[in-house]
């Protein structure tokens, strides 16, 4: 090989080792580190929304509405790959339609609900199981009830569970109450029946 082969070639094999150094350098400088994007959301994404929601000043107005929302909160949770800290931020959020004799029950303390919770997403996760879709009964063809008082509403809502290639359609009875500012909160729920699609 001439003198002048050896050059062109060695300038090449150079140009291309600068060129892979930029891309790889280019590459670490460019990547989010993930300290970083801890706990940041895409804006307008579903994630955000909830987490930025008012309930303190624009509380669901019915009880439909509110086992709706309910539902909104657990298919992102378990739909939604997502980070602990925005994890947490929604199971704040939730836990605000919860009924206070509810949430004074020792299985639904923070801690308890939390570990909970990301033992569900973990287990929907790992057997690709998602929440597809929800249906609410009307609060108007709900069943309403006055104990001591106190305003009840048992709700009907069917869930679909999609996993693989199975569909279960889940049943399940949501009892709300209304608390002393007018807003309907979640006292409990039972599963009525549950049917493969």
């Amino acid at each position: 090989m001439d003198k002048s082969k050896k050059k062109i070639l060695t300038a090449f094999i150079l140009m291309a080792v600068i060129a892979a150094a930029i891309i790889v350098l280019y590459y670490f400088i460019s990547k989010p580190d993930d300290k970083e994007t801890q706990g940041v959301t895409e804006p307008g994404s579903e994630i955000e929304k909830l987490i930025q929601k008012d309930l303190d000043t624009k509380y669901p107005e019915t009880p439909s509405e509110v086992v709706k929302l309910y539902w909104r909160f657990n298919k992102c949770m378990y739909n939604t790959s997502m980070s602990d800290e925005n994890f947490e931020q929604l199971l704040e959020q939730l836990r605000k339609l919860y009924d206070k004799e509810f949430l004074e029950r020792e299985d639904n303390s923070w801690e308890n609900m939390l570990k909970n919770f990301k033992k569900d997403r973990d287990e929907y996760m790992s057997s690709k199981k998602t929440i597809a879709m929800y249906t609410v009964e009307p609060s108007s063809s709900a069943e309403h009830a006055k104990v001591d008082d106190e305003s009840y509403v048992t709700i009907l809502c069917t869930t679909m569970i999609k996993e693989k290639a199975k569909r279960t359609n889940l049943v399940e009875r949501f009892m709300c109450r209304c608390d002393e500012n007018d807003n309907w909160k979640i006292l409990g729920w039972e599963q009525v029946n549950s049917k493969d699609a």
